[in-house]
């Protein structure tokens, strides 16, 4: 995680401090919140490259048809 908080982030970690937060803490939610949906795109990702693996050998042993 970046030592340095960018400046289109302020807004939330000045929100984050009011709450009580430390400047640490506030920036480690922040950087968490800016990337969990890669995290989820990621899955999906994963999953759906699964899944059609799957399917590929369902259809390379004859156990479907395409």
């Amino acid at each position: 995680m970046p030592e340095h908080l960018y400046a289109t982030n302020n807004a939330d970690i000045a929100y984050l401090l009011s709450q009580g937060f430390s400047e640490a803490e506030a920036a480690r939610i922040v950087y968490m919140k800016d990337h969990v949906l890669e995290q989820v795109e990621y899955r999906e990702l994963v999953e759906e490259t699964r899944r059609l693996a799957f399917i590929r050998w369902l259809i390379e042993t004859g156990r479907m048809s395409s």
